[in-house]
C-alpha cells in the first residue's frame, strides 16, 4: 500500500509521515531536503535557482516513488511527485520560471514522469490556513525558511487547493487548524487515523473528513495510553494490512 501525505509548506506533512509510520508500521519516504543541492541557494535568489531546483524534486521523487511501488512495501510518502507540478506552475506565474524552462522543459517531463507511476493508494491532504502554515514555518525555524516570502506562500497555498479539488484519485482532506498532530498519543490522532482507516475502506466516504469533536467523544482517550503497540492495535485492528 502506497500512502502519500500532501499539502504546502509548513502543513506538517514530514511530521504526519514519521508518526504515521511509527502507527502503522509502514516505511516512511521522506522528501529530500538536507542533502538538496539547490534549495538553500533557491530561497536567497528564486529567479537564478528555481528550475534547477524543481527539476531535481521532480527525479529525486519519481525515482523514489517508483521504486517504492515497485518494491511491494507498504509506503507512507512525505509529498508526492503530483505536487512537484504545483510548485513549478506557481514560479512560472511569478516569472521565476521562464517559458523555455517551465512550458517548453520542465511540464513535458512531468506529464512522462507521472505517467509512469502509479497513483497513491490514498492521497492525505493537509489543510491549513495561511496565517497556520506561516505560524508552523516560523515554529520549525529553518533557516533556509526564515525569509520566506509571504506572497508566494499565499500563491502556493491557492495553487495547492485548487490542485487537490481537481485530483482524481482517492483523496481525504484533512482541515488542521487547531488540530495537534505532533504527539503521536494525543486524541487528535485517532480522528485522523479513523479517518484514514475508513476512507481506504470504503471509497464512497466524503472526500472531506468531518468534524472531529463527535467522533472523538465516541472514541477511547488514547492519548492516555503509554503503550504503543496498544495504541497500534486500538486504532487500526489490522484495517490497512
Amino acid at each position: 500500500m502506497f500512502i502519500a501525505v500532501s499539502g504546502s509548506i509548513g502543513a506538517g506533512k514530514s511530521t504526519v509521515t514519521r508518526i504515521l509510520a511509527e502507527i502503522t508500521g509502514f516505511q516512511p519516504l521522506f522528501e529530500t531536503v538536507e542533502g538538496h543541492p539547490y534549495l538553500e541557494k533557491f530561497y536567497k535568489n528564486p529567479k537564478k535557482y528555481s528550475f534547477k531546483t524543481q527539476a531535481f524534486f521532480l527525479w529525486d521523487r519519481f525515482n523514489k516513488h517508483y521504486n517504492s511501488m515497485k518494491s511491494g512495501k507498504d509506503i507512507v510518502a512525505d509529498r508526492s511527485i503530483y505536487e512537484d507540478g504545483i510548485f513549478a506552475k506557481v514560479l512560472y506565474l511569478r516569472k521565476e520560471m521562464d517559458e523555455d524552462e517551465y512550458l517548453k522543459t520542465y511540464l513535458p517531463h512531468f506529464k512522462t514522469l507521472t505517467g509512469i507511476v502509479e497513483q497513491p493508494d490514498l492521497m492525505i491532504y493537509l489543510s491549513a490556513s495561511l496565517d497556520t502554515l506561516i505560524y508552523r514555518i516560523r515554529k520549525r525555524a529553518r533557516d533556509m525558511e526564515k525569509d520566506i516570502d509571504i506572497n508566494y506562500l499565499s500563491m502556493l497555498s491557492d495553487a495547492y487547493n485548487e490542485w487537490i479539488q481537481e485530483y482524481p484519485y482517492r483523496k481525504l482532506i484533512i482541515e488542521t487548524d487547531g488540530l495537534d498532530l505532533t504527539c503521536d498519543l494525543h486524541t487528535d490522532w485517532l480522528y485522523l487515523v479513523k479517518a484514514i482507516v475508513t476512507k481506504i475502506n470504503r471509497s464512497e466516504f466524503a472526500d472531506e473528513a468531518g468534524g472531529i469533536k463527535d467522533l472523538i467523544s465516541r472514541m477511547p482517550k488514547i492519548h492516555r495510553m503509554k503503550n504503543k503497540e496498544r495504541v497500534r492495535e486500538e486504532i487500526f485492528k489490522g484495517a490497512l494490512k
